[in-house]
């Protein structure tokens, strides 16, 4: 398996059970447009800390540092940041009305 292959599937795994919890558990959303913009924030902030974490991982020196960065850091704050665009999306749907032609 190349690096490439390996993550997509991350991503798409990720995508995916973000789309599960979103459906499964609906009444986790925040339907306010400030708590929801306040969740968009705190997914930029995992976002951003995912790199200092996996190398704080790293550096440790566990022999599977590797996997415990990708599945305990960068995985779950992919998960997160999917499931804040799935709020998103939901959010625009409820209050747009439907398009007329």
């Amino acid at each position: 398996m190349t690096v490439t292959s390996f993550i997509v599937c991350i991503a798409v795994g990720a995508g995916a059970i973000a789309m599960w919890i979103n459906l499964r558990f609906p009444t986790l959303m925040p339907w306010s447009m400030a708590k929801l913009l306040l969740h968009l924030v705190v997914a930029f902030v995992c976002v951003y800390a995912v790199k200092p974490g996996i190398e704080m991982i790293l550096g440790s020196g566990l022999p599977a540092g590797r996997l415990i960065g990708v599945f305990a850091i960068a995985f779950p704050a992919l998960v997160y940041n999917f499931l804040v665009c799935a709020w998103m999306i939901r959010l625009a749907q409820a209050t747009g009305g439907g398009f007329r032609a």
